[in-house]
Formats: C-alpha cells, structure tokens, sequence
C-alpha cells in the first residue's frame, strides 16, 4: 500500500462536507480482530454506540460509521463514506484507491493472519484497478 490513512480526531471533521457512501461491511465479527481493532483505534466502549470514525488520505477525509445490531458486540459492522465538500462530484478513481489504502491499512492493524500483501495479492487476482497500480 502506498499511502496510509492518518486516524484524525473526530472534531476535524470537516464543515460543509457531506458523506458518500462507498463500502459496507455488515459483519466485522467473522474476524473477531477486525473489532477489536476498530474499537482500540476509535476508542469504542462494547457497551454503548460510538461516533464515527475519521481518516484522511493524502487531505481527503473518510468517515467509518459504525453499525450495531442487537445482540452482538459493537461494532457489528462499518461503512466507509467519503466526505465530499459541498455538492462537489465524487471522483471514483481516487476514491476507489482510497478505499484500498484504507483496506490496507485495517488488514495490517489487525495483523495476525491478515496482510497487506496478501490483500494485494488477492486484489491483483480479481482485477482490483487499485491494486493493479501498486
């Protein structure tokens, strides 16, 4: 992965920005790591629902918001939403690699099993266009 998302806190969140969804994974709990990881990096409490998360990549922001589900452990799951100023157009391409930097920087906090390279690997496999770019 070429470029790593940067944690930044939730108050720099940029005004006037909208969010666009872009990926959602509905069950971080397949992996229990994934969860944890999650939980340690945005201080979630098990107990209660968190706000969102915040990234930024290269000065764009992306916000993980975090599902719950009755009867599991939060968080459930995320989605990833870039945050868009205005009613500017997403630009696909980029945020498209974003979105894989972000990939890659998740698997290789949650490390055990889970490599970035392996990630890769499996994105050039399936003919990811970011992963074909590294």
């Amino acid at each position: 992965m070429s470029t790593l998302p940067i944690v930044e806190p939730a108050q720099s969140r940029p005004a006037g920005h909208r969010g666009v969804p872009l990926l959602t994974e509905p069950s971080v709990g397949h992996y229990p790591e994934f969860r944890a990881f999650l939980a340690r990096t945005f201080g979630l409490d098990a107990d209660r629902i968190g706000g969102p998360g915040l990234l930024s990549v290269e000065g764009r922001f992306y916000e993980l918001v975090f599902l719950g589900r009755s009867g599991t452990l939060f968080p459930s799951g995320v989605e990833i939403h870039a945050l868009l100023p205005g009613l500017e157009p997403l630009d696909d391409d980029v945020a498209d690699r974003d979105v894989w930097a972000v990939l890659g920087w998740l698997v290789d906090g949650v490390g055990g099993e889970w490599s970035a390279q392996y990630l890769a690997t499996t994105g050039r496999i399936y003919r990811v266009p970011a992963a074909e770019q590294e």
